[in-house]
């Protein structure tokens, strides 16, 4: 197989972009033995990926496939307390606008109501949406101001990637 096409397969391989026949043929060609100097290094990975094919595991594995495994009690007690408390929230006065000299209203009678945020007059509803907005956009805010911290750490980084390419090319220079 001609050079550049080997080339243009390991950056299709490394891009997740390569068929199983072209993968096939990759394989083959790095464990031959006539590989060029400057791609002696992917011999190595399609070495391993090869040898470990060939990989059979001896040890059998048991499942246990225990049919009468008990639920612990506790268990139990958690499932009814939080069954009992959603049955308590929805279906007593603990809703908001509930009056405690009224009797306890389902929560389909509170929304009936218009009680869960909705209003009648346009400008109010604008208001009050304004006023959430705001309130979220003070949270986003203070947020970022957290993330300056990450800019300078973007730019250490870069720093440090140049340092390793002058490493690199350092090494290369010594070779």
């Amino acid at each position: 197989m001609e050079l550049s096409n080997i080339e243009k397969l390991l950056e299709k391989y490394f891009e997740g972009e390569t068929t199983l026949s072209e993968e096939k043929k990759l394989k083959v060609y790095f464990t031959g033995e006539s590989v060029p100097s400057h791609l002696e290094k992917y011999k190595d990975l399609f070495q391993f990926f090869s040898d470990e094919r060939q990989v059979t595991t001896v040890s059998e594995v048991a499942l246990s496939t225990n049919k009468n495994k008990k639920i612990p009690w506790y268990t139990w007690v958690g499932v009814a307390a939080s069954i009992g408390l959603i049955v308590g929230l929805f279906m007593t006065n603990l809703l908001p606008g509930a009056d405690s000299d009224q009797p306890p209203m389902l929560v389909m009678e509170h929304a009936e109501k218009g009680e869960y945020g909705t209003f009648n007059d346009p400008e109010i509803a604008l208001q009050e949406t304004k006023k959430a907005l705001n309130l979220v956009a003070q949270f986003m805010n203070e947020g970022k101001r957290d993330l300056v911290y990450l800019n300078e750490f973007n730019n250490a980084k870069k720093d440090l990637v140049y340092l390793n390419e002058f490493e690199i090319t350092k090494e290369k220079l010594i070779k």
